[in-house]
């Protein structure tokens, strides 16, 4: 029997002496976690404005972001916002496990809504546009519209933004006030993408309800005056191991670490040394294969 056989998340008496291995090794193996947190301000952020028109409008340093869909005096249109953090200040190589989005919501008259954080697949820019409220202005060069991700030169291959279908993370957002997308493994897959490889970070879309007139919200940008009101991620990562498997950072490579990557069996993160999606057998390898008591 192959170990990735051996090691599936099955009804199996070996899966359950595994599991009981792991539960041993959380409750007996000292842990010394090493982990830095780093919390990031936007440094992009930008509305997405659907014509209805055939006009072009632009947000790109307004005070706020919109997402969702406004009422019929702005023509029933959608609002996407797009926002996007400089990852550098985060050691290349690091592992990231943990991450988390924070935004606050200035204006609401919809009641509770979902707002999606969609990983966009394209670059876009900001410009200098700046007008009040969310039906934007005529955009300036660079900034991102509904059908320009770089104003004048460079559409989108759909109009709207390219990003992933899937979310990455929801929130209901109701009341003014802050809201925190919690850490999820999708977020940190993101974000460990665009840390591994920058030239991909293009950010997330927020999505807001795009199927009932009047659900727009307004979130604060990264121009607005007061800086607690930014949009923020606080990212938890532990420095690049000289061998794969030091998944708590102790400079060691031994039961603590087995127990976390068993118990991420199946799943994603940190504890997916070979980075192709899944933890499984092959990451179990490696960490053995290093095993440094």
């Amino acid at each position: 029997m192959q170990t990735s056989e051996l090691m599936a998340p099955r009804h199996s008496c070996h899966h359950v002496g595994l599991a009981a291995l792991a539960v041993a090794c959380a409750a007996h193996c000292p842990s010394t976690a090493v982990a830095d947190t780093a919390v990031l301000r936007s440094v992009a952020d930008v509305t997405l404005i659907e014509p209805n028109d055939g006009l072009q409008y632009a947000l790109g340093a307004a005070y706020n972001i919109y997402c969702g869909r406004v009422g019929v005096n702005g023509g029933g249109t959608l609002r996407r916002a797009v926002v996007r953090f400089d990852l550098s200040t985060i050691p290349a190589g690091s592992t990231i496990l943990s991450v988390s989005y924070k935004a606050y919501l200035s204006q609401t008259n919809s009641g509770a809504n979902d707002c999606k954080l969609h990983r966009m697949l394209a670059p876009w820019g900001e410009g200098t546009s700046f007008a009040f409220g969310g039906g934007g202005t005529s955009p300036e060069v660079n900034d991102a519209t509904w059908t320009y991700n770089f104003w004048p030169t460079s559409t989108w291959a759909v109009p709207g933004g390219v990003f992933v279908p899937t979310a990455s993370a929801t929130k209901s957002v109701n009341a003014v006030g802050f809201y925190t997308w919690a850490a999820v493994p999708a977020l940190v897959a993101d974000v460990q993408a665009w840390l591994d490889t920058p030239a991909v970070n293009y950010g997330w879309v927020m999505v807001g309800n795009e199927a009932t007139l009047e659900t727009a919200k307004r979130f604060d940008s990264r121009e607005s005056s007061d800086i607690t009101h930014h949009p923020t991620i606080t990212v938890v990562y532990t420095l690049a191991s000289a061998v794969p498997g030091d998944l708590n950072g102790d400079g060691k490579i031994n039961g603590a670490d087995l127990g976390i990557l068993l118990a991420a069996w199946g799943g994603t993160g940190p504890a997916d040394l070979n980075r192709n999606g899944i933890v499984d057998g092959a990451d179990l390898g490696i960490l053995l294969s290093n095993w440094q008591p």
